[in-house]
């Protein structure tokens, strides 16, 4: 029942009705007027009384006071209060005053009745002699502190300190002092609890004195400020007034003070101590302005960057390679190189850990074909968290590196910024769009990404804002581009660069059976069943209504399909909605009706390739080869576009004339240049070409390159230029299955070329059947899809006598036919 204590030497037991008061502590030689109510208490000191009037005081928390109302009993305090009921009436309300005289201090012994009331064994503890010498001068220094205490309280009675002063013994005065409001109740019940008289007196010295050290403090910072407070100064000076009062009683209390809120944050902070040091350099700064300063506002701003922003050092998450490779198989068909590098990086990762500093990746491509979606999937595989910043059309190098806080509306850039929003330091950050930065006179963004890309740099980055190096080393950062050539060429060094060519038609029909089509279906709201798009009308929209090396129109077009079958659906159900009731339901023969229940039927759509104009529209684009039979002076050549690549024709037409050569079809200076050295070609190996001698003196030659509104320009034109002007001049058809690129030079020699991945699969699209390269971009056919590869003959060449053997129709097959048609 009892908390074990140690056994008091007085030797005399009694046994007392109990009485629980709640957060009031009546110590002995105090006299202590109460109210209370019926209950337990109440019928204890009615008995006590009908006998000797005296009672066994404790003393519990409000909280803990309910406990002792019910019949279990409750583990008593060890030390109680032997109190003599000096008065007991009975008020008209019900409730009963009653006059407590404290008169000893007691140890609980055991409870011995729980009903009606608590009657307890108790041995009272009286106060022993003292036997310390010092305790006059520590019962004078007590009495002094009074004195001191009332001086700063005031409205104090004489008569009360006079009393006082008359207290002779330790345990005496020690207990009567703690009636005063610089004690709690919880520094009550432990002044209870001591026993021994001297040792009670110190623990209320060592009170009294913490109590007037603060009064101390108090009454000198209102002395040296009470002449100069403005209205942000006597803000300040109540704060730390606060402060001060909350640090010498040991409390904390977080939300009082915005300034101590933010100290706390950066005492918690996960950070190197330069970071704090820089945030505890600020508060100081915004502590001695005030919260209303004009300052203010800026400085919380700095210091909740730096609160938010991840500077700790994070553990490395488990990597499995398959479990990778699952997740980047499920997001993209195809794609095996990026595939590779990627699981090349984490098996590193896996080994070397945190030694290894994180790659610096840029895919470069066409639109469409999956270079932020694969960053996604990148994160997702690594199971970090996912960063998008679009660079295109950033002109200010602040975008970058963020601006100094000296300016109005001042902020970090955009990596410290994402870092912010990433929450962790081992993210994937992907600079989207880093071919289309601008630069003008507000410096060059790019050159500020030199430090960001670097990783023998970045882990010491500094944003203008915040001033304080940042570790991006453990960043997976991703570049996309469209184009190499914007990049400048140090910020194109730092990188490694992965090309993603676009996609084949086997691979478009299955991105779309796989990915798109389902993917649309349920953003549309239609089921697996409502909507099918048979693999036929897939095809002709690849081949009909887009011309892409991506999917994005793919999309695009498969969506408007859903639109419309949506629609239809929608339209169903609302007209199955308006229909009429249906008639009454017949009776049985034992007069009830019969329950007839009708499923709606789900409306089932399929879309088959003869179905895609009537939603579609008419075709956009022709398939097949570019020339419906074998011409004279017309050869096909191929073209890198920023989309990927795509098939031009070249014409050629001799007219009348002194020679002269004439272009046409908005072609740049390389590719006219191209054209002179094919002439001069011709030229050169008339004789061996079968070309008359007077041919040039009697002909002037056009060379036009349709669609003419797109400007073209590039050296690769020049075999497919030859072939068109020497088929022109000997009258040899040029096979129309067959396309071909290459530089050509004065002497006939065929040099290499860029681009071969999109020029293939741009003749792979149209329906080449053979395709002629220079040899020295042999090399690169590993890098063709598979598909291509099959597909296509490629032929590589060193010379143009190679490519005319293989473009031009012999003569004597050529006249054989002009005869049949004849």
């Amino acid at each position: 029942m009892t908390r074990n204590t140690p056994r008091s030497h007085t030797p005399i037991e009694r046994t007392l009705p109990l009485v629980v008061l709640g957060e009031i502590v009546i110590m002995p030689h105090m006299t202590v007027p109460l109210q209370v109510g019926q209950g337990k208490s109440y019928r204890a000191m009615e008995q006590a009384m009908q006998e000797d009037r005296q009672v066994l005081l404790i003393f519990v928390s409000e909280a803990e006071i309910e406990g002792y109302k019910g019949n279990e009993p409750q583990e008593l305090p060890s030390i109680g209060v032997v109190a003599r009921l000096d008065d007991f009436t009975r008020l008209p309300d019900g409730t009963v005053k009653i006059v407590l005289e404290g008169l000893t201090r007691a140890q609980i012994l055991d409870c011995v009745q729980n009903d009606p009331y608590y009657r307890v064994t108790c041995r009272p503890v009286p106060d022993p002699e003292p036997e310390s010498v010092d305790v006059d001068a520590l019962m004078d220094t007590v009495k002094q502190q009074i004195a001191d205490f009332v001086d700063y309280l005031g409205e104090v009675p004489q008569e009360a300190i006079a009393f006082v002063h008359r207290i002779s013994t330790p345990g005496h005065l020690a207990d009567l002092v703690t009636y005063g409001p610089a004690f709690s109740f919880e520094d009550r019940l432990e002044l209870l609890d001591t026993l021994d008289p001297v040792e009670r007196l110190r623990k209320v010295q060592s009170m009294l004195a913490r109590q007037l050290e603060l009064l101390r403090l108090r009454a000198k910072i209102q002395s040296d400020t009470k002449d100069i407070l403005d209205q942000s100064q006597k803000e300040y000076f109540l704060r730390e007034q606060m402060r001060v009062i909350r640090k010498e009683l040991g409390e904390d209390e977080e939300d009082a003070d915005p300034i101590d809120e933010l100290r706390r944050k950066v005492a918690e902070l996960d950070a190197p101590q330069y970071v704090k040091d820089q945030a505890l350099h600020e508060i100081r700064r915004l502590a001695q302005q005030g919260m209303n300063s004009p300052e203010a506002g800026v400085i919380r701003t700095y210091l909740d960057w730096i609160i938010a922003l991840p500077w700790n050092t994070e553990p490395m998450p488990a990597i499995s390679l398959s479990q990778a490779r699952e997740v980047l198989d499920e997001d993209h068909f195809g794609l095996e190189k990026v595939k590779d590098r990627i699981l090349e990086y984490l098996a590193v990762r896996k080994l070397a850990g945190s030694r290894m500093r994180s790659p610096i990746l840029c895919f470069v491509g066409p639109p469409g074909v999956g270079k932020t979606s694969l960053g996604r999937s990148i994160a997702r595989s690594l199971g970090r968290s996912f960063v998008r910043q679009s660079l295109g059309g950033v002109h200010d190098e602040a975008e970058i590196r963020g601006h100094r806080r000296t300016y109005i509306g001042a902020m970090p850039g955009r990596i410290i910024q994402g870092m912010k929003t990433a929450k962790s330091r081992q993210s994937v950050f992907m600079l989207d769009e880093i071919d289309k930065i601008g630069s003008d006179f507000r410096g060059d963004p790019t050159s500020a990404l030199l430090e960001v890309l670097d990783p023998e740099q970045n882990s010491t980055f500094s944003d203008h804002y915040l001033e304080i190096p940042f570790d991006l080393s453990q960043v997976v950062f991703i570049a996309t581009a469209n184009q190499l050539g914007p990049i400048p060429a140090p910020l194109r060094d730092r990188m490694e660069i992965i090309e993603i060519g676009g996609y084949t038609e086997d691979e478009k029909l299955a991105i779309a059976q796989d990915f798109l089509l389902p993917k649309q279906r349920e953003f549309h709201g239609l089921e697996a069943e409502q909507l099918t798009i048979t693999e036929a009308a897939l095809l002709k929209i690849i081949r009909e209504y887009t011309r892409e090396a991506g999917v994005r129109n793919l999309e695009r077009e498969i969506a408007a399909l859903c639109r419309k079958m949506a629609r239809k659906v929608a339209e169903a159900e609302d007209a199955a909605t308006a229909a009429p009731a249906p008639a009454a339901e017949p009776e049985a023969e034992d007069g009830k009706k019969k329950r007839r229940r009708r499923k709606p039927k789900k409306l089932t759509f399929t879309i088959d390739s003869d179905d895609i104009a009537t939603y579609l529209g008419p075709e956009q684009f022709s398939f097949g080869l570019a020339e419906t039979e074998d011409q004279i002076g017309v050869a096909t050549g191929v073209a890198w576009t920023p989309t990927g690549g795509d098939i031009l024709s070249f014409e050629v037409l001799p007219l009348s004339g002194k020679g002269e050569l004439r272009l046409t079809g908005q072609l740049g200076d390389v590719m006219k240049e191209s054209a002179q050295a094919a002439l001069s070609y011709a030229r050169y190996r008339a004789k061996e070409l079968g070309i008359e001698p007077n041919y040039f003196d009697e002909h002037a030659i056009h060379i036009h390159v349709p669609e003419g509104a797109v400007p073209k320009d590039g050296p690769s034109a020049g075999i497919t230029l030859t072939t068109a002007l020497i088929s022109a001049m000997t009258g040899r058809p040029v096979r129309r299955d067959v396309a071909m690129t290459g530089e050509v030079t004065l002497r006939g020699r065929v040099l290499p070329i860029g681009g071969l991945k999109e020029k293939t699969m741009a003749a792979h699209r149209a329906g080449i059947k053979t395709f002629i390269l220079p040899k020295e971009n042999v090399k690169d056919i590993v890098d063709l899809p598979e598909k291509v590869r099959q597909d296509l003959q490629l032929i590589a060449v060193e010379t143009m006598d190679e490519v005319l053997k293989i473009a031009l129709i012999p003569q004597s097959t050529s006249s054989g036919e002009v005869a049949a048609s004849s």
